[in-house]
């Protein structure tokens, strides 16, 4: 790989740790979900009924799990960037397989909020 290919995926790699770190802080550091205070915001999604529409304290924390999951996607993805301009192929593929579970994330958030707002 040449330097200038090492230096754009550098670049790429760099994008997406910000990205991804900015997403986390949004999940971590955002208020909670108004009535539901002391319990996860996943258990405030799960516990969200079919008959309640609009719940919005549970739209927020599946949007939350959303963020969550596209956070670590991107951190991940950042990893295995970084793996592959250092020519450790074989480990960056198997990164970037890993990436497949918290995409299993993303669907149940969505999920989550079709259930909330529903």
């Amino acid at each position: 790989m040449t330097p200038e290919q090492n230096g754009r995926l550098g670049g790429r790699s760099l994008l997406l740790y910000a990205t991804g770190f900015y997403l986390l802080v949004i999940v971590f550091l955002s208020p909670h979900a108004g009535y539901e205070e002391g319990r996860s915001f996943l258990t405030v999604a799960q516990a969200s009924p079919w008959d309640r529409w609009w719940d919005w304290a549970a739209a927020w924390c599946s949007v939350k799990i959303i963020l969550l999951s596209l956070g670590i996607i991107s951190l991940i993805a950042a990893l295995g960037i970084l793996l592959k301009s250092l020519n450790q192929e074989f480990w960056a593929k198997a990164i970037l397989v890993l990436s497949a579970v918290p995409g299993l994330g993303v669907g149940l958030g969505a999920y989550y909020l079709v259930k909330a707002l529903l």
